[in-house]
């Protein structure tokens, strides 16, 4: 009888989770850990709820109760995905040694899960050591990582690094992994410019479009790309395009240019037609 009732409970429990219903299966759950204190399923259930719920509050910017669900979750049941979590929370607050020694300890967990490198190197990018942000996202990557935002992380390490012979290789690591995907072919097209190979960042934007023809960054470096070699009028057309995608997105690329060591807008900088843009 304390089985099938206990079964049960945690199937219903799983059910509403499922159908995205947290806080009922939560209620459920911590219903259920009041009959059965020690039950070791239940409490692993209820620190995986909790993780969900966290996430749920992170991604609406309710970080402090994120942050409280994941110290529950981990009360409950202590779990890599649990530490990287907080992790995450600390490092957002700017809390960085909090946030390593939860990195850290889902390393002591479990060493081989790629999420735990994957996001010690967000947090060596924040704190500007590279070389370790470097390590960190290879080490994702060589115990099977396979997501976009790795490849992107390492690349951005070694661009950091100035060692863009590597960040070339991995973004064609990636090229080769995703040949269709906008974001990683945006990213080669810079790196094929920084190596002044224009020819190549041109083909890579242009590939970029046909992914995605809504990709604002491929289409403002086409733009700067066509201003830096005179072409004004195609330059113009495409910074017009740039600014129906999204203009508030565009004026921030044209900032930066402008602020650039080496911007591609000089000779339009105070060009009406093209500051008309962001009124």
């Amino acid at each position: 009888m304390v089985e099938n009732d206990l079964n049960w409970g945690l199937r219903e429990a799983r059910q509403n989770l499922k159908n995205g219903k947290v806080r009922e299966a939560l209620a459920r759950l911590f219903h259920l850990t009041e009959k059965y204190p020690e039950d070791r399923e239940v409490k692993g259930e209820i620190a995986g709820a909790l993780l969900v719920q966290g996430r749920h509050h992170a991604e609406r910017g309710r970080i402090d109760q994120a942050r409280e669900d994941f110290e529950r979750s981990i009360r409950y049941s202590e779990t890599p995905e649990g530490h990287i979590f907080l992790g995450r929370i600390h490092q957002i607050q700017g809390e960085y040694e909090d946030a390593f020694a939860e990195y850290t300890r889902a390393l002591d967990l479990n060493e081989n899960l790629p999420a735990i490198h994957e996001n010690l190197g967000y947090y060596f990018i924040d704190i500007q050591d590279y070389e370790q942000a470097a390590r960190a996202f290879g080490n994702a990557l060589a115990i099977g990582a396979t997501n976009r935002d790795v490849y992107l992380g390492l690349w951005r390490a070694y661009v950091s690094l100035e060692r863009l012979d590597k960040a070339h290789e991995v973004i064609q690591d990636a090229i080769e992994k995703m040949p269709e995907d906008d974001v990683i072919l945006t990213t080669a097209g810079v790196t094929s410019s920084m190596r002044h190979d224009l020819e190549e960042a041109e083909d890579h934007w242009l590939k970029a479009l046909r992914a995605n023809p809504k990709n604002v960054e491929a289409t403002f470096h086409l733009a700067g790309l066509a201003a830096s070699q005179g072409r004004r009028t195609e330059s113009l057309s495409l910074m017009r395009k740039c600014a129906q995608l999204n203009v508030d997105r565009t004026r921030v690329l044209w900032k930066q240019d402008v602020e650039s060591p080496h911007p591609c807008f000089t000779a339009y900088r105070g060009d009406e037609d093209f500051l008309d843009l962001f009124e």
